[in-house]
């Protein structure tokens, strides 16, 4: 339901939104096991996750985040695993609030696989280093991903 309804809102069919959801959070069930307080840069993002949490009425003290690696920061927030400052970055372009973000990146609108990897490298390191081979797991893991959910979409008719 709620992938057909971003599919409305950004053009991006539901099995690759269903993909990379499931390669980022395992469909919302794996939020982390970091704290905003440790994991999150302090100047960039800690202030703004308060602010979300503020405005959805979450206690950011409960709120799990993607803990950081033994260098630099995480803190992503979700289950689409959105630091901070992209989640209001995306708010701010549309203008409407945080409850639809609309990332519409053409790539993910045009439903070849090549497209669609691309788009998803993107989500993943941004338009600078989604060529990177570094990447070319997650790219390989969304699209295949999406081709097992779309099987499933399929057979219930969507």
């Amino acid at each position: 339901m709620y992938a057909k309804e971003a599919l409305a809102k950004t053009g991006v069919r539901p099995a690759i939104i269903l993909g990379v959801l499931s390669e980022e959070s395992d469909l919302g069930t794996n939020l982390g096991s970091g704290s905003w307080r440790t994991d999150m840069n302090p100047t960039r993002d800690a202030p703004l996750f308060q602010q979300i949490c503020a405005e959805f009425g979450y206690n950011p003290d409960n709120q799990p985040v993607s803990k950081k690696p033994w260098s630099g920061w995480r803190g992503a927030m979700g289950p689409a695993q959105f630091i901070p400052s992209t989640w209001v970055q995306c708010a701010r372009s549309m203008g409407s609030g945080h409850g639809n973000l609309r990332r519409r990146d053409a790539y993910g609108r045009q439903r070849r696989r090549s497209a669609e990897r691309l788009a998803a490298l993107r989500y993943l390191a941004g338009w600078k280093n989604a060529k990177k081979s570094a990447y070319s797991y997650y790219g390989d893991a969304v699209v295949n991903l999406a081709e097992q959910f779309q099987q499933q979409i399929n057979v219930l008719g969507g």
